[in-house]
């Protein structure tokens, strides 16, 4: 779509699907964007902000969080309780560990921000959170982050590990590094991710990577997927996923961005989604159709390196 072209009365395929992308953004945001492409600069498809997969509260099936039926401990939540002082929450923090330890419930940090996304002194909190995970035995722990400066915390992370479970999800924008860079200019390129998935891995880490959201069109294609697999095998990765695309609201940042960069589409999109946030079941198989193909193609899942 050109910029400043208007919306005409629905009367055929492209004025149907600019009907939808007004009516998805408006009603949810309605001053949100102009479907016109403009743009703050440096800005990517989820515009100012992050792509919505970083500290969600989706709960997917997919998703480590629900794995166990949710029987979960969220760190992130019990961690940030705004009205009590950190030794009070670190002291709570602490009783839902050992609870968590005692009934063999999983710990996943990560759930609802990044743990190394912010200004450092999130970045240190986030440090804080493991060392008290570190002063039980036999906790099952899940880290969730889509930055490799959780490098910074391998010694903390390998201790863990040493003294139950420990396992890192890396999440990525993109399987390419043009496409993450185009829907995402902020974000870590693929190249950092796997890099850091490498070193995990290769100090005996179980690690898992994630492409999410899975967005058709875009990053579902077997061309793009097909390199990330060689290079996921090569980094000693345990496992990969993808998260379809989910279009509740604060996914539809994206949809101004895709009338503008990829109005050819828009037309799938509509007939993907319409009115729903979620796919059909049938839809979902088929958007995954070349991932789960080149999954089973690449040997995944492999063995946990620090498992035997």
């Amino acid at each position: 779509m050109s910029k400043g072209a208007s919306l005409q009365p629905v009367g055929s395929t492209m004025d149907a699907d600019a009907a939808w992308l007004r009516a998805a953004v408006e009603c949810f945001e309605p001053r949100l964007r102009e479907l016109d492409g403009r743009s703050a600069p440096g800005e990517g498809a989820w515009g100012a902000g992050s792509r919505p997969n970083r500290g969600c509260g989706w709960a997917c099936r997919c998703c480590p969080r629900t794995a166990d039926g949710g029987k979960i401990v969220e760190l992130d939540r019990l961690a940030d309780r705004p009205a009590a002082p950190w030794p009070r929450r670190r002291a709570s923090l602490a009783e839902s560990l050992a609870a968590a330890s005692a009934s063999g419930r999983s710990a996943v940090l990560g759930t609802r921000r990044d743990p190394y996304e912010g200004p450092p002194p999130r970045r240190a909190r986030t440090r804080e959170i493991l060392e008290a995970c570190g002063e039980l035995e036999g906790l099952q722990l899940v880290l969730l982050t889509a930055s490799p400066l959780v490098l910074c915390d391998r010694d903390l992370l390998l201790a863990l590990d040493a003294a139950g479970s420990t396992s890192v999800e890396l999440v990525l924008a993109a399987p390419d590094a043009a496409t993450a860079r185009e829907l995402e200019p902020g974000a870590p390129a693929p190249r950092e991710i796997l890099g850091a998935a490498a070193e995990l891995a290769g100090e005996g880490l179980t690690v898992r990577l994630r492409l999410a959201p899975l967005l058709p069109g875009l990053t579902d294609g077997a061309a793009a997927l097909l390199p990330l697999f060689a290079a996921a095998a090569t980094a000693g990765v345990h496992d990969l996923a993808a998260s379809p695309l989910r279009l509740d609201r604060p996914s539809r940042r994206l949809l101004p961005w895709l009338a503008a960069r990829r109005p050819g589409l828009v037309a799938l999109y509509r007939d993907l989604y319409g009115r729903r946030a979620r796919l059909r079941p049938a839809d979902r198989t088929a958007l995954l159709t070349d991932f789960a193909r080149l999954r089973l193609e690449h040997g995944f899942p492999r063995p946990p390196s620090g498992r035997g």
